[in-house]
């Protein structure tokens, strides 16, 4: 997905109406996430992704030696 377009603003020096209120907004710049954070943010990712698999490893190891045997065996 592309990143929105900033709006920008600017100043205007007509003059207000008789009955307009002015509105006073803060407005805070927000930046991109940095490039140290992402990397980081990364690395624990692939941390999660390879120990998830490490753990699933030995029960479908297992699990296909006993299938193994089990057809060499021949047990019906």
């Amino acid at each position: 997905m592309a990143p929105p377009h900033p709006t920008r603003l600017r100043e205007v020096e007509a003059p207000l109406a008789h009955d307009s209120q002015v509105i006073d907004a803060r407005f805070k710049v927000v930046g991109r996430k940095t490039r140290a954070l992402r990397i980081f943010w990364g690395a624990l990712v692939a941390i999660f992704w390879a120990a998830l698999i490490g753990f699933l490893i030995p029960p479908a190891w297992i699990f296909f030696e006993s299938i193994g045997e089990m057809f060499a065996a021949g047990t019906p």
